[in-house]
């Protein structure tokens, strides 16, 4: 009983400095859909996407945070651009934050193998508090409210991302969020910068190194890893992976372990795990799960084997000659 009480008054410390620093949710598996997090990143896998992605933090423990995101995107090759809707739901103890969400890309052809994409997002997030039934050592606190209390403010985003011998990206979050100062005291800009590149190792294996950067809440995060592909493929340079397994390790804060494999060409799934090194996740002891899910169809790749851009497909420097040759492959596996 003594330990339960540890528990419950260590949590009722700690929940409201969370729920402050809860200002933009956590993804391990962002990199497999990049522009949850930056609006350059749409259509930039030459698709028509669907995504979903589930994640529950500190498993086992009440009122822990849990995050849903559904998003689409489709790259638009007559106008080089890429489009994007994403609705997503993030719940920590009382609070509710709920996004909808608009984004656009240009992508600029640097060269056959290299383009540079910048993007903007629009949207409306709505965060909402019930802090009924909520304990409290102190009835005169002012940063708490109770009864439910909802606000709504525009929220947009802006970034670039570089995709060539390595992918290099970044972008500025929630300008135009605003909140009132006791009610939902965040209102920080938060960033975000990723780097990670990909080379075969043998035929039917490839290595991808990423390293990230976050700032949000005015704390500085970062993160590096690794994830393994393996791919059954009979063009070497056709990233057609069927199962991937890698690693990520937050400074001072939590190991993450992904996982997935491909159910159809076109479906795939991954799953990840992270155990933190901080009080509350020693608490939870069931670690926080996240479950990535991708329907893509109409991949654009070419029989071409040096891999030009789509994006540099229709432009003033193509010759008849070589928009000939480039045809049309769909994704496959043999």
């Amino acid at each position: 009983m003594k330990q339960y009480t540890y528990i419950l008054c260590f949590l009722l410390n700690v929940m409201p400095v969370v729920v402050h620093a809860q200002s933009d949710f956590d993804l391990s598996q962002r990199f497999f859909n990049e522009a949850i997090y930056n609006p350059a990143a749409t259509g930039n896998t030459f698709t028509t996407g669907f995504y979903l992605q589930l994640r529950k933090q500190w498993a086992g423990l009440d009122g822990a945070p849990t995050t849903e995101v559904f998003s689409v995107d489709t790259y638009l090759e007559r106008f080089l651009s890429g489009i994007g809707f994403s609705i997503t739901g993030d719940q920590i103890g009382f609070t509710n934050t709920y996004t909808a969400r608009a984004a656009y890309s240009f992508f600029i052809p640097i060269s056959d193998k290299a383009i540079l994409s910048l993007g903007a997002s629009a949207g409306l997030i709505n965060r909402n508090k019930n802090a009924n039934g909520a304990l409290v050592d102190d009835l005169n606190d002012g940063e708490l409210y109770f009864g439910n209390v909802s606000e709504f403010s525009p929220d947009f985003d802006f970034g670039f991302e570089f995709h060539g011998f390595m992918k290099l990206g970044a972008s500025i979050r929630h300008l135009g969020r605003q909140s009132s100062r006791n009610t939902f005291p965040d209102n920080s800009k938060n960033i975000w910068a990723y780097v990670s590149t990909r080379f075969n190792i043998i035929h039917d294996l490839s290595f991808e190194p990423t390293a990230s950067y976050m700032r949000r809440n005015g704390i500085n995060r970062y993160e590096v890893g690794g994830i393994f592909y393996f791919k059954k493929s009979s063009v070497p340079r056709f990233y057609n992976d069927r199962f991937w397994l890698g690693g990520m390790y937050r400074f001072n804060d939590q190991y993450s372990i992904l996982a997935g494999f491909h159910i159809t060409p076109k479906l795939r799934i991954g799953y990840s795990f992270d155990y933190g090194m901080r009080e509350l996740s020693i608490i939870s002891k069931g670690g926080t799960h996240e479950i990535f899910i991708a329907w893509q169809f109409n991949r654009i790749f070419y029989k071409d084997r040096q891999m030009e851009c789509p994006a540099y497909r229709n432009t003033e420097y193509d010759t008849k000659e070589k928009k000939d040759r480039l045809e049309k492959l769909y994704y496959q596996f043999y």
